[in-house]
């Protein structure tokens, strides 16, 4: 009997101890060893890029999104060019972490910036067609 009551108080002992044991608060799947690697190879983005992309999935998908996370993949959206995906992560991050508000806020300050520079350089310059025409009816007018 005393045994038996020895046996149990290890087992619950044990499980009360492993119940106990640190759970894993965020889900970095292989940032860090990606991150290092983009460090050393700087014109390997894209790589960094998909990474850093397959550990927002997984960490959305586990609901344990590290802080930064989507502040980092926004950013190099942003360097690549795609300041709309950009401003949704540092929105995403912005609501996620709200310490972090002001410098998102920052963030997607200069994204829409960046956005609306591009936005220009594509439209095609119209007045500079304008003049011309206006120039053509006068040479018309004259002769």
């Amino acid at each position: 009997m005393a045994l038996t009551f020895k046996l149990f108080a290890i087992i619950g002992a044990l499980t009360l101890f492993t119940g106990c044991a640190a759970q894993p608060r965020y889900t970095w799947c292989k940032y860090d060893c990606s991150l290092y690697d983009h460090y050393k190879n700087p014109a390997q983005n894209d790589d960094f890029i998909e990474e850093l992309k397959e550990a927002v999935m997984k960490s959305e998908a586990a609901g344990q999104v590290p802080p930064g996370l989507y502040a980092e993949y926004g950013y190099m959206l942003y360097e690549k060019g795609d300041s709309q995906t950009a401003i949704q992560y540092f929105q995403k991050e912005a609501d996620k972490w709200p310490e972090s508000r002001v410098f998102m806020a920052k963030m997607i300050t200069n994204a829409q910036k960046g956005y609306k520079k591009k936005e220009e350089a594509a439209k095609p310059d119209t007045a500079d067609a304008e003049p011309k025409k206006a120039e053509s009816d006068q040479t018309e007018v004259k002769k």
